[in-house]
Parts: C-alpha cells; sequence; structure tokens
C-alpha cells in the first residue's frame, strides 16, 4: 500500500511539473512573438498593420467580415481626460464617414465618425465601465465596438494605409501645431511623445470648435 502511494505521489508531482513546464513555454512564446510595427509621427502613435479613416478612427480586420473599430491616439490625446463614450448598440447599423459614436470630457461631447459600414455585434464592456481606456490604450484594451460589416473589402479600400496613412498623420499632427501655435511643437511634446491631454492648450470656450477642426476637418 505504502509503495502505491509513493508511486501515485510521483506520478502527481511529475505531471504537475509538466504543466509548469508547458505554462512556462506557453509564456515565453508569447513574449518572443514579434509586435506590430509602429509607427511614431510627432509623438502620436499609429500601428502600421491597422486602416484608419481621416476621422481619427482605426479599423482592423480580423475574419471575412468582422471588423474591430476604435479611435486613434491622436484623437484620444486630443480630447485627453476622456470620462464619457456613447457606443451604438448591438444591431446598430453604422455607416461608413457617418456618426459612429460620442466620446466626451465633462459637460463636452465630441461626434466620431465610423471608418466602416455593418451591424455592431460587439460592444467593449470594459470601455464602458472606464471611458478612460479609450486615451490610455486606444488600440488595445480601449477599441470600442466590433462590426459585421458584409462589404468589408471595400470599406477597407476606402481606408489609409501605410505610407498614405502616415503621410496623413503628419499632416494632422502639422494642422494641430498651426492650430495651437506659437510655440506648438515645444507645447506639445514631452520627452519626444505627445502630450497626453492637448485640449489643457485650448479654451474651454473653444474645445467643440477645436475638436470639430481636428478630427472631422
Amino acid at each position: 500500500m505504502f509503495i502505491l502511494l509513493v508511486a501515485h505521489d510521483f506520478y502527481l508531482q511529475k505531471r504537475q511539473a509538466h504543466r509548469m513546464e508547458v505554462k512556462t513555454a506557453a509564456s515565453e512564446v508569447r513574449q518572443e512573438a514579434p509586435a506590430f510595427p509602429m509607427n511614431v509621427v510627432g509623438g502620436f502613435k499609429a500601428p502600421a498593420h491597422l486602416a484608419y479613416h481621416p476621422g481619427h478612427a482605426w479599423a482592423m480586420k480580423e475574419s471575412r467580415q468582422l471588423v474591430r473599430i476604435g479611435l486613434d491616439d491622436f484623437a484620444a490625446r486630443v480630447v485627453g481626460q476622456i470620462d464619457h463614450i456613447d457606443l451604438p448598440a448591438r444591431g446598430r447599423w453604422l455607416r461608413q464617414g457617418e456618426r459612429g459614436w460620442t466620446i466626451g470630457r465633462g459637460a463636452h461631447r465630441f461626434q466620431m465618425l465610423s471608418p466602416i459600414e455593418g451591424e455592431v455585434v460587439e460592444v467593449n464592456p470594459e470601455v464602458l465601465r472606464d471611458p478612460s481606456l479609450a486615451h490610455q490604450d486606444p488600440y488595445g484594451v480601449g477599441w470600442l465596438v466590433a462590426v459585421n460589416a458584409p462589404a468589408v473589402d471595400g470599406n477597407m479600400k476606402n481606408l489609409l494605409h501605410g505610407r498614405l496613412a502616415q503621410r496623413w498623420m503628419e499632416e494632422s499632427v502639422g494642422a494641430l501645431h498651426t492650430r495651437i501655435s506659437p510655440g506648438s511643437e515645444a507645447r506639445l511634446q514631452d520627452g519626444g511623445h505627445a502630450i497626453g491631454d492637448v485640449l489643457s492648450l485650448v479654451p474651454e470656450i473653444q474645445w467643440e470648435e477645436f475638436v470639430g477642426e481636428m478630427l472631422l476637418g
């Protein structure tokens, strides 16, 4: 009986050790997995694998018709302290280039345009509970909604990719510097990164007009 108990204990320890090895190996694989190329323009991040709408929203095709979307780093930093997000409900049909959602700061609300046309099939519950996630990590946990887009290929062709997206971001940053002048470049930079709250440089009475110019053109 004693021998059987020892053998059983040895088997359990060996199996647990194997599980730990597998878990460690999986963790190492995740850590070593290559990250997507990250473009940084004027301190604003713009992942190279995403497609962008001129209204400063991004789109990423995840399957044949499923597209995940959110606001880009430029929009997040322009608005700064995002404390309210009004997202479309599941089942709502979004149209490309038309109002998709609203982000807010205090009593101010700013409309943003949807980069994709289709039916909302998923809404990020985390960002509804904590809207600041859209500012802290707009390309990660701060994503907004997922859309079933029947015309996804045509929609994606209408968006900005690669060098065209980088050139557009450069123009956006240039327009921002002009709007905040004089000395805008120095005021908008903090250690090589764009400051996280551009609206703090703008009189509050001008916030709606300013955000409209920066995000809606």
